[in-house]
């Protein structure tokens, strides 16, 4: 920490946003919008953050696009659904500003910015039986976008290992055709994906998708404002004058330079997934490999910096045994883990521990099941399934029926004629293993989990198979071979960090304002506390904080604390 009162600048702006993910770029836009001037930093040499190895969904209750297609949703619902499951965790101010703000946010990008969304109308809450819980049409996808209008498109990141002429479809395209071999009839929703796919290789279109394309939106817009994106760029230090934060101290491709913020300093940096001192210190069953990070598909430039700049401010912190949970594995050779999303919910497979015994319902959203994995106390787990599932369904990146040979050769992948066979080789207690799936293929058989109650939401009905009897998601694992993959407590990104207000002002520990300090996405104590509201949890809550910090520093929304105390004089 620095003291500005003396200070001499080497570059002067109003907002400076610290980070390059969609809570960045979505305040960078705004602000300049509003007639700031704004400079974004990155400290790789690549921009998008975690959240260009995303879906790109954003959760926005009541939200433009559910209204047009008038698909129910108010206000109250969703306040209701947030406090029901959330519970005193997070303060009601945060969670009712939320509420208010993301559809607006979401309209004012629409309006203002190339960010356009589409609708995800059968794509569930992840608690949507709970009160004010809804069926569809919170989660919004972006649309594809053209990566060719975009004069930095080589640095626009890539998650490790991909191509960028990969597969271009968005999260509603691609759950279509994952499902191409169960259910043909799907892929006539989206053929359009294919030949454009094709195109996008033959014409060098540079489409992309998901997170990619929500970035690629956001970074255009900026392109078009003139607004300064300096990559390879770490903040080191805030400086302060007063007790206010009035600019920082970075460094820019070696040399160290300080940045004057007339009107504030945003921390969107990301949390500390890849911060292996920081994971030991708040987690306290963390392997070595796990606090490494090697099961985390956070961004690797998620190091906790922006998070321990404020804390040398005198920053409160919140939320910091807490992340974004994802069941994950690591497929050989790969450059990061490998996600398991929706396969989980499908027939002819289960979760089990060590022990063989299933622990959990299988279906049930990411971010639950992989904290009940790291909780469990008879670790590892494991994904078993049988031919049938193995023959009509994608897992991770194996497609039906195509197992990559050197993935059982090298151990990734367990291959068995039997169970007492698979159990061998997994270390699986053989018993266990056999009782558990007894038990199972009964249930399933009757097409009702008594356990765990595995196919009984609607979001585990989304992830299941539409096409399969009595129940989407249950079938019994009973067709040899047999198969198994280890699964651990991966992460998104972690989910604590600067404790903010209802405006993503960052507070002490007294409840006061730092001046000039804002905070959002995961370099701030999250939003919805320990819940994940749906798909897109992170990044709706990330772009509507974004849009109140830059909205507060720009004077178009008032101080909560005056606006309480003038409507409590009234």
């Amino acid at each position: 920490m620095t003291d500005g009162a003396a200070q001499t600048w080497d570059h002067e702006t109003d907002l400076l946003v610290v980070g390059s993910g969609s809570a960045g770029l979505t305040a960078a836009v705004v602000a300049a919008n509003e007639g700031l001037k704004v400079l974004v930093i990155e400290k790789t040499e690549y921009y998008g953050g975690t959240t260009a190895f995303s879906g790109g969904v954003a959760w926005i209750p009541n939200n433009p696009l559910m209204k047009a297609a008038g698909i129910p949703d108010t206000p109250q619902d969703a306040v209701t659904y947030l406090k029901h499951n959330i519970g005193n965790r997070v303060a009601p101010s945060k969670l009712e500003t939320f509420v208010e703000y993301a559809p607006v946010m979401t309209q004012y990008m629409t309006d203002n910015s190339a960010v356009q969304f589409q609708m995800m109308e059968d794509f569930p809450d992840y608690r949507p039986e709970t009160p004010g819980g809804c069926k569809g049409g919170r989660s919004i996808d972006p649309k594809v976008f053209s990566g060719r209008k975009l004069k930095d498109y080589d640095k626009l990141r890539l998650r490790p290992g991909s191509l960028p002429g990969g597969v271009v479809g968005s999260v509603k395209e691609l759950r279509r055709l994952a499902f191409f071999k169960s259910d043909p009839k799907g892929l006539l929703d989206v053929w359009y994906v294919i030949p454009r796919n094709i195109w996008n290789r033959i014409a060098s279109r540079q489409h992309v998708s998901s997170g990619r394309a929500l970035v690629a939106r956001l970074r255009y817009t900026l392109q078009e404002k003139n607004v300064p994106l300096w990559l390879e760029t770490g903040l080191g230090e805030l400086i302060t004058e007063n007790g206010d934060v009035v600019g920082a101290r970075v460094t820019r491709q070696g040399k160290c330079l300080t940045i004057r913020a007339r009107k504030g300093v945003l921390i969107a940096a990301g949390g500390f997934d890849h911060n292996k001192a920081m994971r030991q210190q708040y987690f306290d069953k963390a392997t070595d490999a796990w606090a490494s990070g090697a099961y985390s598909s956070g961004a690797p430039g998620s190091t906790g910096d922006g998070i321990r700049a404020g804390q040398q401010v005198g920053a409160a912190l919140d939320l910091m045994d807490d992340m974004w949970w994802m069941p994950s594995s690591n497929e050989p050779g790969a450059k990061a883990p490998t996600i398991h999303v929706f396969e989980r919910g499908l027939p002819h497979v289960m979760i089990v521990n060590k022990r063989g015994k299933r622990f959990a319902n299988e279906a049930r959203p990411y971010n639950e099941l992989g904290r009940v994995i790291y909780e469990d106390d008879a670790p590892p787990a494991f994904l078993v399934f049988d031919n049938d599932y193995r023959s009509r369904y994608t897992v991770g990146t194996m497609l039906p029926g195509m197992t990559p040979e050197r993935f059982i050769r090298e151990g990734y992948v367990k291959k068995a004629g039997t169970l007492d066979e698979l159990a061998r080789q997994t270390g699986i207690d053989a018993e266990g293993l056999k009782q558990e799936v007894a038990r199972f293929n009964a249930m399933a058989e009757a097409g009702r989990d008594e356990d765990f109650h595995k196919g009984e939401s609607a979001f585990d009905l989304y992830a299941g198979d539409k096409s399969h009897k009595p129940s989407p998601c249950l079938g019994p694992i009973a067709k040899a071979p047999f198969y198994a993959i280890e699964i651990q407590a991966g992460d998104l990104g972690t989910k604590g960090g600067l404790l903010t207000n209802e405006r993503a002002q960052v507070l002490r520990e007294n409840g006061t304002v730092i001046g000039g300090l804002y905070a959002a996405g995961n370099s701030s104590a999250c939003v919805v506390g320990n819940f994940y509201p749906g798909g897109g949890g992170t990044i709706g809550a990330g772009m509507t904080y974004g849009y109140l910090a830059a909205m507060h520093a720009a004077g178009k929304v008032g101080d909560p604390a005056k606006a309480l105390a003038a409507a409590a004089a009234e």
